[in-house]
């Protein structure tokens, strides 16, 4: 008989621990490389490494505790560490946090052991960040010596045409972002094998008409991003259609590559009348993959972060976090009464059901 795996929750201690016994982690050092400097003028020393926040700590906009604050990063965090000055209780990290580089004291972290490919990725998103930041400063230091040359009325008439232009985006946003009435067009699934035992589970199209299930088993972004898995979805996809994507847990180091694709693919299906959904990748359970419940969680703060504003987004990692899911024996799979909640969700979320 196939083991069950029951959880109800994520618990950060354990699934570190978990992953620093994985002989395939790499523990990572300080890579030092070049030095930077903090915007408080502290010398910063370039770092890759992932930390969990072990308790409540403010992130601050420079290397210094009393600077302006950005937020607040509860217990259990993880976070992507890419620079570091000095050491021990007056020494602080930084991090990326969201769309903006932060720091935060480093006796707060503990280093978190993480293999080749998710290093690659830490020092990739890092740099991504570092770079839009340095082109938003940039951008407001140019648009702050034009308006200081531009005549008072000119610069009333940007005001007012920017507002403008502002209700008009907010008002398209609510309207894409809004419930879709029953019967107004057909529902799209796009996943892997998880997608594909939930339309077992729930008796796929026969059950559902005007469902359809496009599934890759084993598949990740290397699939999703060919011609023929988008002809796949695109034979499908009518105005009114509603597609939910919920890839990842294959690749969780890929995030870059599916916010590249994703964003690509619903750019045209929203052209074509379509909605688009991502749906999070759901939690796992013990499993010899070295899939962890705390890699799952940053695979998808990434893409909620950074996903086009167009697309909506569906938590399914918290719905089942917070109802509860059985695991199949490997540890990544549902039983089919966790399959058949998954689907109600999402389609209750979409206003399908």
């Amino acid at each position: 008989m196939e083991k069950r795996v029951k959880i109800r929750k994520t618990v950060f201690g354990g699934a570190i621990a978990r992953i620093c016994c994985l002989a395939l982690c790499l523990c990572l050092g300080l890579s030092i490389s070049m030095t930077a400097q903090a915007a408080s003028g502290k010398k910063v020393t370039p770092v890759t490494m992932a930390a969990v926040v072990g308790e409540e700590k403010t992130v601050t906009q420079q290397a210094d505790k009393t600077s302006a604050a950005l937020g607040i990063l509860p217990v259990g965090t993880t976070v992507n560490v890419c620079g570091q000055t000095g050491s021990g209780k007056s020494g602080m990290y930084q991090i990326v946090y969201g769309n903006a580089i932060g720091y935060i004291t480093q006796t707060a972290c503990q280093p978190v052991c993480v293999d080749v490919a998710m290093t690659a990725a830490l020092a990739a998103q890092a740099e991504a960040v570092k770079q839009q930041v340095a082109q938003a400063q940039a951008a407001a230091a140019l648009a702050a010596q034009q308006a200081a040359v531009q005549q008072a009325a000119v610069q009333q008439a940007a005001v007012q045409q920017a507002a403008v232009q502002q209700a008009a985006l907010a008002q398209a946003q609510a309207e894409q972002k809004a419930p879709i009435p029953a019967g107004s067009g057909n529902v799209i699934f796009v996943g892997d094998s998880r997608t594909g035992q939930m339309a077992n589970a729930v008796g796929g199209t026969a059950a559902w008409p005007g469902t359809a299930f496009v599934a890759c088993f084993g598949g990740g972004v290397d699939w999703l991003s060919t011609a023929q898995a988008k002809k796949d979805v695109d034979q499908y996809v009518t105005p009114g259609s509603v597609i939910i994507l919920n890839y990842g847990v294959n690749d969780l180091s890929r995030h870059n590559d599916y916010i590249t694709t994703i964003n690509r693919y619903a750019q045209d299906w929203i052209s074509k009348g379509a909605t688009v959904y991502f749906a999070s990748v759901g939690p796992v359970g013990e499993n010899e993959y070295g899939k962890r419940n705390w890699a799952v969680e940053y695979f998808n703060n990434q893409l909620n972060n950074r996903l086009d504003a167009r697309i909506g987004r569906l938590n399914l990692y918290v719905f089942l976090t917070g109802s509860g899911y059985t695991t199949q024996a490997d540890g990544l799979h549902y039983d089919g009464a966790t399959y058949a909640a998954m689907f109600q969700f999402l389609m209750q979320s979409i206003g399908r059901i």
